[in-house]
């Protein structure tokens, strides 16, 4: 929620827009606020299933590989799940790039639309890169 905040006060101070930009005129801001809290409600419930899994995970992971030290176990664990989690968010920004041409980009692009692309296919490589050097082979979560 923190991140919204910050997000959203950065956008309106980056932009000069005054808060009433956001709030809907037609329902003095019920609306916007519930739009708001079911967003975070929504990011909170990602966020406990994920955490749920991730232990799940870890504890079938520690059972699996017993008479290992436990420190070796715990990075091998965080490489393979992250390194898994890398890989989709780097198809993710891959995939993002031609939609955000298809969708946005009218005759020539912007210096925004480029930096924006570029932004978009340097966090693909990154996380791929991330993805290729932390996997780990044999190893299913």
């Amino acid at each position: 929620m923190l991140f919204l905040v910050i997000l959203f006060g950065s956008y309106l101070y980056l932009t000069n827009s005054p808060f009433s930009y956001f709030v809907d005129e037609e329902t003095g801001g019920f609306i916007s606020s519930a739009f708001f809290l079911g967003w975070a409600l929504i990011w909170f419930g990602i966020g406990r299933h994920y955490s749920i899994d991730y232990e799940a995970k870890k504890q079938v992971f520690i059972e699996s590989h017993e008479g290992i030290d436990r420190y070796i176990i715990d990075k091998a664990f965080r490489k393979a799940y992250f390194s898994s989690g890398a890989k989709v968010l780097a198809i993710v920004c891959f995939i993002s790039v031609p939609c955000y041409v298809a969708a946005n980009v009218k005759g020539e692009p912007t210096l925004k639309d480029c930096i924006l692309i570029g932004m978009l296919m340097l966090a693909s490589i990154i996380l791929y890169a991330y993805y290729k050097r932390n996997r780990a082979a044999g190893v299913t979560l």
